[in-house]
């Protein structure tokens, strides 16, 4: 075969052994575009909040189905990729509300305090407060296996109150005030409580003085209190047993005058009969 005729069929004879080689590649390109995953949000400075937002919502979306896990990783994520998006102090809380759902109670104050900290301004700021306070009051434990909260030591209580107190005073009408008046109500009675116990534990010890100074700063320290009636009944009760029957008097007129339709100050009327009786 001349030179000219090689040159000729050449062409076509590489292309036949080419040509396998060129479906070959397609394929696989076809291949590797199947299965690349899509590109879940736009690029660009324009797309930057609206891919924050989307990703939020998916985070949400997890959340709203409790799947704590799934929704703890997307949630940081939103961190992670949209840090000076709207929604990454959104998702700080979220993760520290996913705590709280989980009764994580330790973890979840360090959370919320932490977002207080850095958003020291953000509308969402009661909101973490008002979790923080129940936090503190969830820990605080009443199981039959253990003595009655009021025997015991009351460090989880104060923080409570503390918290809720703090609270309803810098958040009137904050999220979920009512219920937490209602919580705040209860930590302080509890306080009072453990007073009243010891100041009883006192009296059956004929440590009377004690006993008064332990009742004194409870109505004091504590004011307000569902308990105010009983304290104020045992005050007059430790004064009588101190022979100081003049300032028991007065104790038991202050019960009818605080609290005429409270069932138990029938119990300071008949003290105060007795002591008519005696000429006081």
């Amino acid at each position: 075969m001349d030179a000219n005729r090689v040159a000729r069929y050449a062409p076509a004879a590489v292309h036949r052994r080419l040509a396998p080689l060129f479906v070959l590649a397609a394929v696989s390109g076809s291949i590797l575009c199947a299965c690349e995953p899509p590109k879940q949000y736009g690029v660009g400075v324009l797309q930057y909040s609206e891919n924050a937002r989307r990703a939020y919502e998916e985070a949400m979306g997890a959340y709203k189905d409790r799947d704590w896990e799934t929704a703890a990783t997307l949630f940081r994520e939103v961190r992670r990729r949209f840090s000076f998006s709207r929604e990454a102090p959104l998702a700080q809380l979220r993760l520290a509300d996913i705590q709280f759902e989980q009764q994580l109670h330790v973890e979840a104050i360090t959370a919320y305090k932490q977002f207080v900290r850095e958003n020291p301004k953000h509308s969402n700021v009661a909101w973490a407060r008002m979790r923080i306070a129940r936090c503190y009051y969830n820990q605080i434990s009443d199981a039959l296996l253990l003595p009655p909260q009021e025997e015991r030591e009351q460090t989880q209580v104060v923080d409570a109150s503390r918290e809720i107190q703090d609270y309803l005073h810098e958040f009137p009408g904050g999220p979920e005030y009512d219920q937490m008046k209602q919580l705040g109500a209860d930590a302080l009675a509890r306080l009072v409580a453990h007073e009243l116990f010891v100041a009883r534990f006192y009296v059956r010890r004929e440590k009377y003085d004690a006993a008064l100074a332990r009742v004194d700063y409870a109505l004091a320290k504590y004011p307000g209190s569902s308990r105010d009636v009983e304290a104020l009944l045992l005050r007059g009760e430790i004064l009588l047993m101190l022979k100081r029957k003049p300032e028991a008097k007065r104790t038991f007129e202050l019960v009818l005058q605080r609290f005429p339709t409270e069932p138990r100050s029938q119990q300071a009327q008949r003290y105060l009969d007795l002591l008519v009786k005696e000429g006081l």
